[in-house]
Parts: structure tokens; sequence; C-alpha cells
């Protein structure tokens, strides 16, 4: 027989409480339903393309609370879906992998987000014609850019300092190239209003690097990888019972990285 693992039981977050509603198959017909010209344009169904707003508000009132954030994953495309969640948020953030596809996908965010807010625009104009009182729709429309993330890339010591390797280091400064030289000054052609906040610069604001030896861990271990350096496994892991020390220098640095960008977030949306 082979050997039984007792998974042990899920960790709550340390501060506060973090609700998490998966995504579903589903939601590919529900994009399938969402119109550009009848929706948007006409403003005839402008609260379709804000319903994660409206969700989570029912959800805050099912669960007698009030949410602080709302985050959103979106897969990297430019569907119906994404343009909802664009519509509804305050702030975008640009996950970016070291890849020639991440810089030229940085520059099409800048040729399609003045786009979709022209078509707001027009359809926020013509539904609040109609409906004058209305408070929710003339603050939406209005996603700006919040920073991008660097992920997924390898490093190497030099002198007991980390680096990016080579080429790792190339797409870095390609994707930074694409935000100063694409997506800001595109984004600037947005007059509806600013989109580009001050505290925003070229350089990512927050760096993670390759996890994929950690990431099964923390499935098997159900435990986010967030906090996997406070976590002594209980179970067998590849055959040894505790993390290896340099697994746990590199998730005590991935912790860090992670409260860093969560007190960009704080501080900054």
């Amino acid at each position: 027989m082979g050997e039984v693992y007792t998974f042990p039981p899920k960790v709550p977050t340390q501060n506060g409480t973090l609700h998490i509603a998966p995504g579903d198959f589903w939601l590919n017909t529900f994009s399938d339903i969402l119109n550009v010209g009848t929706d948007v344009i006409s403003g005839s169904g402008l609260y379709r393309f804000i319903l994660p707003e409206l969700i989570a508000q029912k959800a805050g009132e099912k669960n007698g609370i009030e949410y602080d954030y709302v985050l959103i994953d979106l897969p990297p495309s430019f569907n119906t879906l994404v343009r909802s969640a664009l519509y509804c948020s305050d702030y975008f953030l640009v996950p970016c992998t070291p890849d020639l596809f991440s810089a030229y996908c940085v520059g099409l965010i800048g040729e399609m987000l003045p786009s979709f807010i022209r078509d707001w625009e027009q359809g926020k104009e013509r539904y609040l014609e109609g409906n004058p009182r209305d408070k929710t729709i003339g603050l939406k429309g209005v996603p700006k850019f919040g920073g991008w993330i660097f992920n997924g890339f390898d490093t190497r010591k030099r002198g007991g300092v980390k680096h990016e390797v080579g080429a790792d280091a190339v797409h870095h400064q390609s994707i930074s190239e694409s935000i100063s030289n694409s997506l800001i000054p595109q984004l600037g052609r947005i007059s509806a209003y600013n989109s580009i906040p001050t505290f925003v610069g070229i350089e990512p604001v927050a760096g993670i690097e390759d996890l994929n030896v950690m990431a099964p861990d923390s499935i098997i271990q159900n435990v986010p990888i967030r906090y996997l350096a406070e976590f002594r496994p209980t179970n067998a892991l590849r055959g040894r019972g505790q993390w290896a020390p340099n697994q746990i220098d590199l998730m005590n640095e991935m912790a860090a990285e992670y409260d860093t960008l969560a007190d960009y977030i704080v501080k900054n949306f």
C-alpha cells in the first residue's frame, strides 16, 4: 500500500478577512451575452458591464462586512469580461513575465484602453440623459494604471548579491521601455480622467521570482506561499520532513515582496 497523507486544515489569514470567489467555466457564457455596441455604446446595458461591482456589493451585504479591496484576476486578453472588470475598477496592475509577449501586450493595453473608455463615455452620456439621478454609472469607467509586477524570473548571486539572469534582465528592460514609450504616452490620450497617477513609474512595483517548485509545495501543504516558511510540514515532503534552507530563504524573500506589494496598494490605491 502507498503512504496515506493527512492534509492540514486551511490556514486562516493573520490579519483581517479574506474571501475568495473561484472562477467558473460558465463565465464564458456570461461573456457571450455582453455586447459592447448594444450594452455599452448605446448606454442600454451598462449595468451588465459592472456586474463584478454588483457581486462584490451583494457579497458584502450577505457576509455583513465592507470589503476594503476587491482583487480581480484576469486572463491576458481584451474580451468583454476584461472590459467589465476594467470599467468596475479604480486601478489595474499588469503582471509581466520575462518574454517578448509581455512587452508587446503592455503596448496593446495602451492602444486598447483609450478606445474602451471612449465607448464607455458615449454610453454613459446617453444613459445619464435618461437617468440623471443614477449615482453609480457616473463613477465607473475610470481605471487607472497602478503599475506592473515582474513575475517568474530567475536570479543568480554575484558577489553575494542576487541579480536577474541575463535574458530575464533584458526582458525586464524591454518591458520598462514599453511602459515608458508606449503605455504611458497612449494612456495620456484619455481625456475623460487622469489614468496615470503621479505615484506610478516605469519600474515594477514588485518582483516575484520563479516559484514553479514552491507552488506545488503550497498546494500539497494547503498553505499560501506567503505563509509557507512559517509552516512546518506535518507529512513527508519529497522524502524530507522539513524545508531545505534555500527554500526557506526564497520563501522569506517572497513573503517580504508580497508585503511590499500590499503596502504599495494600501498606500496608493
